[in-house]
Parts: C-alpha cells; sequence; structure tokens
C-alpha cells in the first residue's frame, strides 16, 4: 500500500469520524499490521496529515486528531442532496431498498473493518447456544471455535480479541501468548435455576452430573455456593446409571445428554442453561473496541 493511499485512508477515517477529535490513533505499528504495510509509510502519512493540522503529534504520546477536513465540513451540507441522488439512481438501475442497504453497510465495513472476534467454548451444544446468544445480545459478530479444536494455535495472532465464559480462562493459556486480547464474558444460570438451588431442603439427596470430571467439579463448586449439603458425582459416559436410583434432584450441565433411563431415577432435575450478565450489550463491545484500539505488535502471518 503506498503512502498516498494511507493518507487517504487515515484522512477518510478522520473525516468519518472513526477516529474522532480528540482522539488517539492506532500506533505507526498498529496501522501497518492493519493496513499491509511498513511503519515507516505511516509515519510519513501520519506527518502528512500533522502538516495540513489534522493530528498533532507528541513525542513518546502519539498522534491526536484536532479537526477533521474542511472538505468534509463542506460536504457535509449537502451530503444528503447527494445521498437522496445516489439512491435514485440505484433505484433506477433496478436495485431494491435492501440492495443499496447491504451496498452501504459494506462501505462502512470497508472504512473500519469489523474485529475478528474468536468465541472459545468446550462442548458443541453450548458453543452454538452462547455464541447465537453473544452475537443477538450484543450485536458483534462471533467465530465459534471448540476448546479441543484449537490445541496447537495461538488465537490472538489469528484473531482481533477473543472472548470465552470466566471459567474457561484457564484453558486459554495454552492458546494465548498473553491474556490482553482476551475479554472473558460473566456466564451464569439464570435466577430461577439459582433460586431453585438456595431452596432445596437439606436433607435432599442432591447429584451432579457432567461428561467430564473438570465439568462436575465447577457443577460442585456452583451446587455448593447455595446449598451446604456436599452433592454426589456422576459421570456422564462412564458411571452405572443405577447408581442415580433414590436422587432427589439431579443437577446437570448442557454438555451431554443423560444416559437412557437416567432423568426417572431422580424425582427432579435441573439443567444448568448459562445466561448473560445483563448489562453485557453495552459493555462487551465497549471492551472489545478497547482490545482492538489498544496499540500492539504485528499480527504474525
Amino acid at each position: 500500500m503506498t503512502l498516498n493511499d494511507v493518507h487517504r485512508i487515515l484522512r477518510d477515517r478522520i473525516g468519518a469520524g472513526v477516529y474522532t477529535v480528540g482522539s488517539k490513533l492506532p500506533s505507526c505499528r498498529a496501522l501497518a499490521a492493519e493496513l499491509g504495510t511498513n511503519p515507516s509509510t505511516v509515519d510519513r502519512a501520519i506527518q502528512r496529515l500533522a502538516a495540513s493540522g489534522l493530528v498533532r503529534t507528541h513525542a513518546r504520546q502519539g498522534s491526536f486528531v484536532t479537526r477533521i477536513p474542511e472538505s468534509t465540513l463542506l460536504g457535509a451540507e449537502s451530503f444528503g442532496t447527494d445521498l437522496r441522488t445516489l439512491f435514485t439512481r440505484a433505484q433506477s438501475a433496478g436495485l431494491s431498498a435492501r440492495d443499496i442497504r447491504n451496498l452501504v453497510d459494506e462501505a462502512l465495513t470497508a472504512l473500519h473493518p469489523a474485529p475478528r472476534v474468536a468465541f472459545v467454548e468446550c462442548n458443541p451444544r453450548d458453543l452454538e447456544r452462547m455464541s447465537a446468544l453473544v452475537e443477538n445480545t450484543s450485536g458483534i459478530s462471533v467465530e465459534p471455535i471448540l476448546l479441543e479444536d484449537a490445541a496447537g494455535r495461538r488465537l490472538d495472532a489469528e484473531y482481533d480479541v477473543v472472548t470465552t465464559p470466566i471459567f474457561h480462562l484457564r484453558d486459554l493459556e495454552p492458546l494465548v501468548g498473553s491474556f490482553d486480547n482476551v475479554v472473558e464474558i460473566n456466564a451464569s444460570p439464570g435466577p430461577a435455576v439459582l433460586r431453585r438451588l438456595a431452596t432445596l431442603s437439606a436433607d435432599r439427596r442432591i447429584v451432579v452430573a457432567a461428561p467430564t470430571e473438570r465439568g462436575l467439579d465447577r457443577m460442585v463448586a456452583l451446587v455448593g455456593q447455595y446449598h451446604q449439603t456436599s452433592p454426589g458425582r456422576f459421570l456422564i459416559g462412564t458411571d452405572d446409571v443405577a447408581s442415580l436410583a433414590g436422587t432427589d434432584t439431579l443437577v446437570r450441565n448442557n454438555a451431554r445428554d443423560l444416559p437412557d433411563g437416567a432423568a426417572f431415577l431422580a424425582r427432579e432435575v435441573i439443567t444448568i442453561e448459562w445466561e448473560l450478565d445483563p448489562d453485557f450489550g453495552g459493555t462487551f463491545p465497549a471492551r472489545v473496541n478497547a482490545v482492538v484500539h489498544r496499540p500492539r505488535a504485528p499480527r504474525a502471518r
């Protein structure tokens, strides 16, 4: 990418409000990695912006936007007219309203590409369900990755942001160079489930069920927060179903189906479904944005 290309992109972003007045530009190294050029070319483009008064550079602090291009201010006055003219031409060419919206979305995305966000989970069911929940709640697209499929990879080199439920953070340690590019998700059972756990009688026989030992440990810890009796353990796929006979309450995660007949041996089955924090829709995009615009070393190629 040439110096003129980089200068034009940065100038357009300032004009479009991607970099607002007073905000700090990403580092030369970060911009070079994003735009596929070298830091010296980016530095020269920023110097050109500084010469025209659009940014001010401070030694060891970075470059800050001081104003938007005059052409942007002047163009804003007639932008509505120009846009209506373009839309009229598009309709005359046979484009539908949906086609026009898609073209506008593509143009806006090109100004500031959407970050690549990986969502990591340990089992296919929660991966599918929670990926959709994250996208629908926050408006940010994520790429679902099964934990076992990520072995041997450096996810923070492949993606701008890596996210996972907070109880899987330690599982990410061998998959990322650092946790700087990781945004954890506070997922917990819904209030109705927690209320039921908290109101179980002390004399009930409670058993937790999960397909892994680690899953069992997590379920035991969860029940222990709300009930003083230590629950029994049932490892799905390994333990004999008959051991569930006489169970009052069976608490299971949703990673795998219970074996045939298991549900009939317990008087009550509580299935843990993870839900997101009520403030997630507002806080998650802000945290992703903070990670994306944090100065970092170039992504490995």
